[in-house]
């Protein structure tokens, strides 16, 4: 009989990791879907200067929850642990051989924690994913486990940061294990390459939809993938429930923004924004997720239909090409009116020896018109000491911008906001905040101080937003067409309103909990 485990995310958004077995023989296939960060139980014990000492390697990670208490972690973090933390280690329970690790999409709450998985369980993502995941690893600033996917620092790190690999393949068809087979369905989500998964085993099926919407810009492919998979007439759904809401919740906590629109369509969000924007008369900022890329091409829309230059930094620059290299449509970066805003750097100036990361030099050349695919290592670092000279009119600073405020649209967020001391808005400047709103208190400090700076700057704000999952009705009627005989919620903090709408066909389950999935 096949089972699967709610190892995380039974009742909270995010923080997402399942264990599917093919069946009870202690050979069969035994697969992981995503591998998330709870959000929820990093709030509860760490703050912005109270983290994980990841020096301290699965310790702190096992201790408050973030990870659960098994045996499938990395061969170095598993003996730092044993030498260090014997009694802790003992208590890892066995669950047999791991065979892969299916990720749905790139947000950390999917893939926040795969950097401490056995670095012999192969990874299987579409190519989209697997590009976004792989562009996000090679620019982050500082090596992090939340983005470190492939490639990692091994423990103890004793000064010599060796680094550690594993495998990601890219999903182009079914794979096959010897008792199941698992096929990637496209979805549309806040982040391109996201998909949904179905799971055949000897005797029944099983959806996981991973997070998914109609509403994006490529809703049309989530409705294609619905419409499959209940030809299948799976057995068993595990679906996501962020939207789902009790009949009377309290009013969400009250935004920082002086105005909020919000709407559940991209082209809505498109609407207001240019609305929006047609009336501003000085610069814009609009904050979105970098990895939103549908949201990006939104704000080129309404930065072509303002007469404004659409300003971006390089490494949403970097992360737009990987994702186009993969075949995902987005915006043309050869587009003269798509500038790239360049930030001072450590040397507090516009100097090349800020420019330390060779991904970084990339984009800069790109937009200067040279390939730098073409010099070698040397030559690309003499050759961004010319493009950061001010003379290059696709790469901006901030002193041309502020010297021509209603020439642009700059997509800069809440950690770039001290550029706004350098760019200096004008009157009829204007904040467009596009992501999701705050939901805990801690995001809602962050989004008073991000107030204060918007008041400092004298600038209008808004927020308009079109949410990255289903709404509730959307979500029931996933349900119903797919008409399946088991429904399991996940990735919500509402799950009762699938037993309060479907009554005996959904089960809640608690993190660790074993739902048999009976033929």
């Amino acid at each position: 009989m096949a089972q699967f485990t709610m190892l995380d995310g039974a009742t909270t958004i995010g923080g997402t990791k399942l264990l599917f077995e093919a069946s009870t023989s202690p050979n069969t296939t035994r697969l992981l879907f995503d591998f998330g960060l709870s959000y929820t139980t990093m709030g509860a014990y760490f703050e912005e200067f109270l983290t994980p000492r990841t020096s301290a390697g699965l310790t702190d990670y096992l201790t408050t929850g973030l990870l659960p208490k098994l045996r499938f972690y990395r061969s170095d973090l598993t003996a730092l642990l044993q030498e260090m933390q014997p009694e802790l280690a003992r208590q890892l329970a066995d669950p047999g051989h791991i065979d892969a690790c299916f990720i749905t999409h790139a947000h950390v709450d999917h893939t926040g924690s795969i950097s401490f998985l056995d670095e012999i369980i192969p990874l299987y993502a579409t190519p989209v994913t697997a590009a976004i995941l792989s562009a996000v690893e090679e620019s982050q600033f500082s090596a992090g486990p939340e983005n470190s996917v492939t490639d990692f620092i091994l423990r103890p790190n004793l000064g010599s940061n060796k680094h550690g690999q594993r495998t990601l393949h890219e999903l182009t068809a079914p794979v096959t294990f010897p008792d199941c087979r698992v096929t990637a369905y496209p979805v549309d989500h806040s982040i391109p390459g996201a998909c949904a998964y179905l799971i055949e085993y000897d005797g029944g099926t099983v959806v996981y939809t991973g997070d998914l919407r109609f509403h994006g810009r490529m809703g049309h492919v989530t409705r294609e993938t619905i419409t499959a998979l209940a030809g299948l007439h799976p057995d068993t759904v595990i679906i996501e429930g962020t939207n789902l809401r009790p009949d009377h919740q309290e009013e969400p906590m009250e935004p920082a923004f002086r105005r909020r629109c919000a709407f559940w369509s991209e082209q809505e969000v498109e609407q207001k924004a240019l609305e929006e924007a047609t009336k501003a008369t000085g610069l814009i900022l609009a904050d979105f997720g970098m990895k939103d890329l549908d949201r990006l091409m939104t704000f080129q829309r309404v930065a072509r239909a303002t007469g404004r230059n659409l300003g971006i930094v390089p490494r949403d620059a970097f992360i737009v090409q990987r994702a186009q290299q993969a075949g995902y449509p987005t915006i043309d970066l050869n587009d003269p009116s798509v500038v790239l805003y360049v930030k001072r750097g450590g040397s507090g100036m516009y100097d090349k020896g800020d420019i330390k990361q060779d991904w970084a030099r990339s984009p800069l050349l790109r937009f200067a018109g040279t390939d730098p695919d073409s010099l070698d290592a040397q030559g690309r670092r003499d050759a961004v000491e010319d493009v950061l000279n001010g003379s290059c009119p696709r790469i901006v600073r901030a002193a041309e911008v502020s010297a021509h405020q209603s020439a642009y649209l700059l997509s800069l967020g809440y950690w770039d906001i001290q550029e706004l001391c350098d760019l200096r808005p004008g009157p009829g400047s204007l904040y467009i905040h596009s992501s999701a709103e705050a939901f805990n208190e801690e995001m809602h400090w962050s989004q008073e101080r991000l107030a204060r700076w918007l008041n400092l700057a004298g600038m209008d704000s808004i927020h308009i937003h079109a949410s990255g999952h289903a709404p509730q009705e959307d979500l029931f009627r996933i349900v119903e067409e797919l008409a399946s005989t088991h429904v399991y919620p996940i990735h919500t903090e509402h799950p009762e309103r699938y037993v309060e709408q479907f009554g005996s066909l959904a089960t809640l389950l608690a993190n660790g909990q074993i739902a048999q999935l009976h033929n």
